[in-house]
Protein backbone atom coordinates (compact mmCIF):
# COMPACT_ATOMS: atom_id res chain seq x y z
CA UNK A 1 0.00 0.00 0.00
CA UNK A 2 1.43 3.46 -0.71
CA UNK A 3 1.37 6.60 1.55
CA UNK A 4 -1.40 8.06 -0.65
CA UNK A 5 -3.62 5.52 -0.59
CA UNK A 6 -3.37 5.00 3.54
CA UNK A 7 -3.75 8.30 4.03
CA UNK A 8 -6.59 8.90 1.94
CA UNK A 9 -8.02 5.95 3.79
CA UNK A 10 -7.45 7.55 7.22
CA UNK A 11 -9.15 10.85 5.74
CA UNK A 12 -12.62 9.07 3.46
CA UNK A 13 -12.61 5.81 4.94
CA UNK A 14 -12.28 2.27 2.59
CA UNK A 15 -14.70 1.62 -0.27
CA UNK A 16 -16.53 -0.94 2.10
CA UNK A 17 -17.58 2.30 4.07
CA UNK A 18 -18.48 4.71 1.47
CA UNK A 19 -22.64 4.05 0.67
CA UNK A 20 -23.00 2.56 -2.77
CA UNK A 21 -24.38 6.11 -3.91
CA UNK A 22 -21.54 7.99 -3.49
CA UNK A 23 -19.73 5.92 -6.38
CA UNK A 24 -21.64 7.01 -9.18
CA UNK A 25 -19.90 7.95 -12.02
CA UNK A 26 -19.43 11.98 -13.42
CA UNK A 27 -21.71 11.92 -16.53
CA UNK A 28 -18.77 12.91 -18.40
CA UNK A 29 -17.10 9.50 -17.74
CA UNK A 30 -20.69 7.67 -18.15
CA UNK A 31 -21.51 9.24 -21.34
CA UNK A 32 -17.77 7.75 -23.09
CA UNK A 33 -18.34 4.60 -21.82
CA UNK A 34 -21.28 2.16 -23.16
CA UNK A 35 -22.38 -0.84 -21.66
CA UNK A 36 -20.63 -1.13 -18.35
CA UNK A 37 -21.66 -3.10 -15.70
CA UNK A 38 -20.96 -3.31 -12.13
CA UNK A 39 -21.05 -6.46 -10.19
CA UNK A 40 -20.53 -5.24 -6.34
CA UNK A 41 -21.82 -9.08 -4.74
CA UNK A 42 -18.50 -10.47 -6.34
CA UNK A 43 -16.26 -8.11 -5.36
CA UNK A 44 -13.21 -9.34 -3.73
CA UNK A 45 -12.39 -5.63 -2.13
CA UNK A 46 -15.96 -6.07 0.41
CA UNK A 47 -16.34 -8.34 2.77
CA UNK A 48 -16.17 -11.99 1.93
CA UNK A 49 -15.68 -11.54 -1.46
CA UNK A 50 -13.84 -14.15 -3.81
CA UNK A 51 -11.27 -13.30 -6.39
CA UNK A 52 -11.88 -16.93 -6.97
CA UNK A 53 -15.41 -16.51 -7.81
CA UNK A 54 -14.27 -13.35 -10.03
CA UNK A 55 -11.70 -15.83 -11.93
CA UNK A 56 -14.92 -18.41 -12.65
CA UNK A 57 -16.53 -15.98 -13.84
CA UNK A 58 -14.02 -14.99 -16.62
CA UNK A 59 -13.81 -18.64 -17.31
CA UNK A 60 -17.83 -18.87 -17.84
CA UNK A 61 -18.20 -15.70 -19.77
CA UNK A 62 -15.36 -17.20 -21.64
CA UNK A 63 -17.90 -20.10 -23.09
CA UNK A 64 -21.26 -18.40 -21.99
CA UNK A 65 -23.88 -19.49 -23.06
CA UNK A 66 -23.21 -22.21 -25.00
CA UNK A 67 -20.72 -23.52 -23.09
CA UNK A 68 -22.03 -24.18 -19.31
CA UNK A 69 -19.13 -23.72 -16.25
CA UNK A 70 -19.71 -25.21 -12.61
CA UNK A 71 -19.44 -22.27 -10.09
CA UNK A 72 -16.51 -24.22 -8.91
CA UNK A 73 -13.18 -26.32 -10.52
CA UNK A 74 -11.84 -29.52 -9.55
CA UNK A 75 -9.74 -28.03 -6.50
CA UNK A 76 -12.59 -25.53 -5.52
CA UNK A 77 -9.73 -22.83 -4.94
CA UNK A 78 -7.88 -25.25 -2.80
CA UNK A 79 -4.17 -24.31 -2.84
CA UNK A 80 -2.51 -26.59 -5.00
CA UNK A 81 0.76 -28.27 -3.74
CA UNK A 82 2.98 -30.90 -5.81
CA UNK A 83 5.83 -33.12 -4.46
CA UNK A 84 8.19 -35.28 -5.84
CA UNK A 85 9.03 -37.08 -3.19
CA UNK A 86 8.34 -38.60 0.31
CA UNK A 87 10.21 -36.03 1.94
CA UNK A 88 8.57 -32.90 0.37
CA UNK A 89 5.28 -34.82 1.63
CA UNK A 90 6.19 -34.87 5.28
CA UNK A 91 7.44 -30.69 4.57
CA UNK A 92 4.35 -29.63 3.21
CA UNK A 93 2.83 -31.31 6.48
CA UNK A 94 4.78 -30.09 9.04
CA UNK A 95 3.89 -26.65 7.67
CA UNK A 96 0.50 -27.29 7.09
CA UNK A 97 0.32 -28.39 11.01
CA UNK A 98 2.58 -25.27 12.04
CA UNK A 99 -0.35 -22.57 10.69
CA UNK A 100 -3.12 -25.07 11.69
CA UNK A 101 -4.10 -25.29 7.67
CA UNK A 102 -6.18 -28.53 8.54
CA UNK A 103 -6.29 -31.36 6.14
CA UNK A 104 -3.50 -32.40 3.50
CA UNK A 105 -5.18 -34.70 0.62
CA UNK A 106 -3.14 -36.94 -1.04
CA UNK A 107 -4.82 -37.25 -4.57
CA UNK A 108 -1.85 -38.97 -6.55
CA UNK A 109 1.27 -40.52 -5.81
CA UNK A 110 4.96 -39.56 -6.85
CA UNK A 111 4.92 -41.42 -9.86
CA UNK A 112 3.06 -40.21 -12.80
CA UNK A 113 2.12 -42.58 -15.54
CA UNK A 114 1.19 -42.39 -19.35
CA UNK A 115 -2.88 -42.38 -19.65
CA UNK A 116 -4.48 -45.23 -21.63
CA UNK A 117 -5.07 -43.24 -23.96
CA UNK A 118 -1.32 -42.43 -25.06
CA UNK A 119 0.21 -44.61 -27.86
CA UNK A 120 3.57 -45.70 -26.84
CA UNK A 121 4.61 -47.50 -29.85
CA UNK A 122 6.54 -46.05 -32.40
CA UNK A 123 4.53 -45.70 -35.64
CA UNK A 124 7.42 -45.30 -37.61
CA UNK A 125 9.73 -48.12 -38.88
CA UNK A 126 13.66 -48.81 -37.52
CA UNK A 127 15.91 -48.21 -40.28
CA UNK A 128 18.37 -51.65 -41.59
CA UNK A 129 21.72 -51.96 -41.01
CA UNK A 130 21.40 -48.34 -38.67
CA UNK A 131 24.01 -48.30 -36.25
CA UNK A 132 24.59 -45.62 -33.61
Amino acid sequence: MRAKEFVAEAKFGTAADVPAQSHKMPKSQRSAMKGVLSMPDISHNKQGGSPMTQWRFGIALAGAPDYPTDPAGAFAGDPIVTTYSDVELEMVNAAAKQVGAGRVNKLTDNRSTEADWVQKVSPVKGFKGYKR
